[in-house]
């Protein structure tokens, strides 16, 4: 089930054309997988743009929880994992 992107082409007003190359149960699953987001937005009465900003957001919150985990982690430790141990900043 790959799906491949054969091209990208920016226009001037900042959008882009998309060419991909996918099987039919890709083409398939993507047009249902839209249609149920389409029809659960009409629904809740919100739109794409909200849903994606909503994801956008999640995703952004969820790396600075790992960034800020690793970081925490890193710095119970002296020695080879803190940045000063080489005599350096």
């Amino acid at each position: 089930m790959p799906i491949e992107v054969l091209d990208v082409k920016e226009h001037e007003d900042g959008s882009a054309t998309y060419t991909f190359d996918m099987d039919q149960e890709s083409s398939d699953l993507l047009t249902e997988v839209g249609l149920k987001l389409i029809l659960f937005c009409g629904a809740a009465g919100i739109s794409t743009e909200e849903v994606f900003d909503y994801l956008r957001k999640k995703v952004d919150n969820r790396e600075t929880e790992i960034e800020e985990t690793i970081s925490g982690y890193y710095d119970q430790f002296e020695g080879p994992f803190d940045p000063g141990h080489y005599g350096e900043d």
